[in-house]
């Protein structure tokens, strides 16, 4: 599927009209105040300079005789309405129009706050100038000789949700983790500064990350005050996430119980948060429960929760927030209390906190299978958000990678999380979501795709009167302006939706997770797809009939989506990019789709293992040719370790950080990609079958009582 025949016709219509010109010069046009205000200086000034490296004209100020002027508004801040229902963010549509004049073409913005200019600037250099700010380290410049934008254009813009923006999940060691928790990492503040100028590029105005209990408070406070308030000077709401005393991964607690300390819960709240208010935040994001399986004493977590509200609301002017695990109610660990009805001042502290509504992985909130964390599927956090939006405000938090043993640890890249984000900004959008922040963990093998599109589906255009038409491919065909390359990657999306998510092949191609091999109730905690039957299982005691049926439910599927993938890699291949930029990111998403093939295959010939090994139990015999298909499967996991020696080279952030072993402030001795280095799950698993060792401490990973918080 190609874009919309909209764009194209409007492209053209743009880019080719007789009067398009060569550009010899370019002003900027506004009042002076524009040029105070930080938000829309920082977002002039940035615009100056880009278009100055794509056009190599005559950049100026307030030119009047210049051949293209760009013409923002006056603002009156009192105008300034309101947007969305919830806490205040400015309104901050935008509309653009175009006339020509003989020889001078004049662009003019409409719009009613700062926040919209600085929008409506960077959505005039993206959607259509040419301009690609698809990574946080990377964008794509056109060379604009010719000023595409003829006569007549009617463009408008509309913010989806009011608030739209990225939670970056520091309790993994991702690429910023280090950088927003040490200010000694190599250029800690310029990694940071560059995430919130592609936050700013995309037209968004919320991050958060999460704060660990490993800091170094004394040096970090000053450090992430000058990161919040440049955060907040090119218009973002910025937000902290903390817990009240969780203790897996190194959250960050509120409060700590004995022997740790001696103080009163409320007290060390206070204290805790005096602290963390001094960096002037908007947002305060807290997690109430202890671990995602348990809340602990929920009476007394309710009476702090309306104490954190009180100082909050009162004393820090800002805004508080919380979340809504995917765990529903009968998969806790611990039993349901019933809680006090509240009345007055309580219940009006209560309610002042909004609710953030999660969901995990590739599932949209209405698919009908999405078997994580013990759900049938995702459609009771729906029910949730449509009965909590009437008692406060609430947002969406949906993921696009979840690392642990599922996507990118692996690695695979999931094309459904397009088509899922998609689908739930757009159901999202008709409900008047006040809020859209997505759960980002990490962004090599292609995931920044994903962030990069939820970024722009976050806004609606219509153009001339009529409203773009979405899908979850425009913006990879709008960067490699190469349909005959783009369209197998269509067929792949296709491919993967009814193999890996339909069919239900996650269950096999995403490792076993550490509580996947916990015995008794520990490990009836099922955080992500689970095999129809358990390795342990077909090895031991699968019937004749039940190997039949993962050989010709599993097993053979999984080889036919390999084949088909790699069928369609050979035909995309004949129509490879060869201009730079483009050249590099089809390599980059080719690698990425080829070892998602490859592991489909290896773990189809781990299978065929166990199968053919039970099968010979069953019959008595000698297990003949032992080692057919682990030889099979080692040399598919060899083929892998290639391509990831080729992808390693195209990553942005370097191997020592985020792919090796080393000490940082998470739970995790290594970078989030230390598994794809040496594909260790890949091989772990030949191991497993080939030993008959399916526990979780067998060639184990992770420092579980780390993360756990037993040790720290």
């Amino acid at each position: 599927m190609r874009l919309h025949p909209l764009f194209f016709s409007l492209f053209f219509f743009w880019a080719f009209m007789p009067n398009s010109f060569a550009i010899r010069s370019i002003s900027i046009m506004g009042d002076a105040e524009l040029f105070e205000v930080s938000i829309s200086k920082y977002a002039i000034e940035d615009a100056h300079r880009l278009l100055a490296q794509a056009c190599h004209c005559e950049l100026s100020y307030n030119q009047a005789d210049a051949e293209v002027l760009i013409i923002l508004p006056h603002i009156n801040q009192g105008q300034a309405n309101k947007q969305g229902k919830g806490f205040y963010v400015p309104e901050h549509a935008y509309s653009w129009s175009s006339k020509v004049s003989g020889p001078q073409t004049k662009m003019e913005l409409l719009t009613n706050s700062y926040q919209g200019v600085s929008m409506g600037l960077y959505g005039l250099l993206q959607e259509q100038l040419g301009f690609q700010f698809f990574h946080p380290k990377q964008s794509f410049i056109p060379n604009l000789t010719l000023w595409p934008i003829a006569n007549g254009l009617d463009w408008q813009a509309r913010p989806r949700f009011a608030k739209k923006g990225f939670h970056l999940h520091t309790m993994h060691p991702i690429e910023l983790t280090e950088a927003l928790l040490d200010p000694n990492y190599p250029d800690a503040e310029k990694e940071v500064k560059r995430y919130i100028d592609w936050l700013a590029r995309n037209q968004q105005n919320y991050f958060e990350f999460n704060l660990l209990n490993s800091i170094d408070q004394k040096t970090w406070m000053p450090y992430i005050k000058k990161l919040v308030d440049y955060g907040q000077k090119r218009g973002l709401l910025m937000g902290i996430d903390i817990s009240m005393h969780m203790t897996q991964q190194k959250a960050f607690q509120l409060y700590q119980t004995f022997p740790n300390s001696l103080k009163s819960k409320e007290k060390q709240i206070e204290e805790n948060m005096d602290y963390l208010a001094q960096a002037g935040w908007d947002v305060y994001n807290v997690e109430f429960s202890t671990t995602e399986f348990s809340k602990g004493n929920q009476k007394k977590k309710q009476e702090l929760e309306i104490f954190l509200a009180g100082l909050i609301k009162n004393r820090y002017k800002a805004h508080f927030m919380s979340r809504a695990h995917v765990v529903q109610e009968e998969a806790m660990l611990d039993k349901k209390e019933e809680l006090p009805e509240l009345s007055g001042n309580d219940l009006l502290l209560e309610r002042s906190h909004g609710l953030m509504v999660h969901t995990v992985m590739f599932y949209d909130l209405q698919d009908e299978r999405a078997p994580v964390y013990n759900n049938e599927n995702l459609k009771a956090m729906l029910a949730l958000y449509q009965e909590e939006v009437k008692k406060r405000e609430c947002w969406y938090f949906p993921e696009s990678a979840y690392w642990i043993t599922f996507d990118n640890s692996v690695p695979m890249t999931l094309l459904p999380y397009l088509s899922a984000r998609l689908e739930d900004i757009q159901l999202m959008d008709s409900l008047k979501a006040e809020g859209h922040i997505t759960f980002s963990s990490g962004w090599e093998w292609s995931y920044w795709l994903i962030d990069w599109s939820i970024a722009r589906w976050s806004w609606e255009h219509q153009i001339q009167g009529e409203k773009e038409v979405n899908d979850p491919l425009q913006y990879l065909a709008e960067l490699m302006q190469n349909d005959l390359w783009t369209d197998p990657v269509w067929s792949m999306l296709r491919l993967q939706e009814e193999f890996i998510k339909d069919k239900e092949l996650i269950r096999y191609m995403a490792p076993s997770s550490t509580t996947d091999e916990l015995p008794g109730r520990l490990g009836d905690m099922e955080f992500q797809p689970r095999p129809l039957y358990s390795y342990p299982y077909i090895q031991n005691q699968a019937a004749p009939h039940q190997l039949d049926t993962v050989s010709q439910t599993i097993v053979a599927p999984l080889l036919d989506f390999a084949l088909r993938t790699e069928e369609l890699l050979a035909l995309q291949e004949r129509h490879f990019p060869q201009t730079n930029i483009q050249k590099q990111l089809a390599g980059e998403l080719a690698n990425s789709l080829q070892i998602t093939a490859l592991r489909a295959r290896h773990r189809a010939y781990t299978i065929n293992y166990l199968l053919d090994k039970r099968r010979a139990k069953l019959r008595k015999e000698k297990f003949e040719d032992p080692n057919k298909w682990l030889e099979k499967a080692k040399s598919c996991r060899e083929e892998a370790q290639k391509i990831v020696k080729k992808q390693e080279v195209l990553y942005r952030y370097p191997l020592e950080y985020i792919a090796q072993l080393k000490e940082g402030h998470t739970a995790y001795a290594f970078g989030y990609l230390y598994s794809v280095s040496n594909l260790h799950f890949w091989e772990r698993e030949e191991e497993q079958v080939r030993t008959g060792k399916f526990q979780p401490l067998f060639k184990n990973l992770w420092d579980l009582p780390r993360i756990l918080g037993i040790v720290k």
